[in-house]
């Protein structure tokens, strides 16, 4: 394998700065064994940017997040339908099973 190439990722795209926030859902991808990929981008709607984010991953999941919200979403789903969303106000156990969900996904075993 080429060392220059990228390895396979669930791909994050971030609107504004909240990598902070969100990091529960970061080890619970961890946890599972996937590698994510962080990108910020300046604006975007969330369902949106998180359908393009799992059309950009060879993994098929892609997430976006925001101050307020993080989405899930599947490639093979419609761009309007992602997979989970979290609201900011949801605890820390949630955040974490649904980064341990997404990397469930990847993984093709049920989810938490």
């Amino acid at each position: 394998m080429d060392s220059r190439q990228e390895v396979p990722a669930i791909v994050i795209t971030a609107i504004g700065e909240c990598q902070a926030l969100w990091q529960e859902v970061l080890w619970g991808i961890e946890e599972e064994g996937i590698p994510w990929r962080w990108q910020l981008l300046a604006d975007g709607e969330l369902n949106t940017c998180a359908w393009q984010a799992a059309s950009r991953s060879p993994l098929l999941v892609g997430i976006a997040c925001n101050v307020k919200q993080l989405v899930i979403h599947y490639r093979n789903l419609p761009a309007s339908a992602p997979l989970f969303t979290l609201t900011l106000s949801e605890n820390n156990l949630a955040r974490r099973n649904a980064g341990n969900n997404a990397a469930r996904l990847v993984k093709g075993i049920p989810f938490r």
